[in-house]
């Protein structure tokens, strides 16, 4: 009996944790159906044969689900980009930005409904409690920033001097900076920013079908083309920028 309690204990939690999984994904397709302002509990138990008060065992509510979805996408490309991020060499050149940059755009465009999750609009009556997704969330943007530092360390940036940010912005960088938990001077705490609103930027435009007609058969490369750009005008060596190697799709 004491034996085979513990077993069936694992078990239960096995069912159980399978059972939450299986939820995830019934959301997640319901969403990509019929728009995320849909995903209700009713909708998930009518899917699954269950009563909505059975799903309460495993999420309290619609919004539990939603912020685990979230937490489950900032995770996914946040181990996406690190793992891009190890495999790339440690050399003087733009090759490990480039591989991580490219991995979050292909990240993007095979989850393009967790990507509009995490990136896109709020979710209509969704009040996300920052304290569970904070860590998931900051993920993809400290391995970014992390080469950054490397960029920095290695002599291949020379970040602007504090003086160069209008003082009205300066405040709002430091809590960034807190936040990210980096020693960053402000004024790199603002380059650091201005690349992850462009890299963002860029993927929001091809996730959502707003780049212009004539570029979605050539996005990949233009993606890379305005990554090597902004790096050039963010000050990073010339001679960096150009021996960078860009992944393969």
């Amino acid at each position: 009996m004491t034996e085979s309690a513990p077993a069936e204990g694992g078990r239960r939690q096995r069912r159980h944790e399978a059972t939450a999984e299986e939820i995830k994904q019934i959301a997640r397709d319901l969403m990509a159906r019929e728009g995320t302002s849909s995903l209700n509990l009713r909708a998930i138990a009518r899917t699954m044969g269950l009563t909505p008060s059975a799903l309460y065992r495993y999420f309290p509510s619609r919004d539990a689900i939603l912020t685990a979805l979230i937490v489950d996408a900032y995770d996914q490309i946040g181990e996406t980009v690190e793992e891009a991020i190890a495999a790339a060499p440690v050399d003087p050149t733009s090759t490990a930005i480039l591989a991580g940059v490219h991995a979050f755009r292909r990240w993007a465009l095979e989850h393009p409904q967790e990507f509009a999750l995490i990136y896109g609009p709020v979710v209509p009556g969704y009040e996300p409690p920052v304290y569970e997704q904070t860590p998931a969330a900051m993920r993809t943007g400290a391995a970014l920033l992390g080469l950054l530092v490397r960029a920095m360390e290695q002599g291949l940036l020379q970040p602007p001097g504090d003086d160069s940010v209008p003082a009205a912005l300066r405040p709002a960088l430091v809590e960034v900076g807190q936040k990210e938990n980096t020693d960053l001077p402000v004024g790199a705490t603002a380059l650091a920013m201005q690349f992850w609103v462009i890299v963002l930027g860029m993927l929001s435009a091809e996730v959502f079908g707003h780049l212009p007609r004539p570029l979605l058969t050539v996005s990949r490369e233009f993606f890379d083309l305005t990554v090597r750009q902004t790096l050039l005008a963010m000050g990073i060596d010339p001679v960096a920028v150009a021996a960078g190697v860009s992944p393969l799709d």
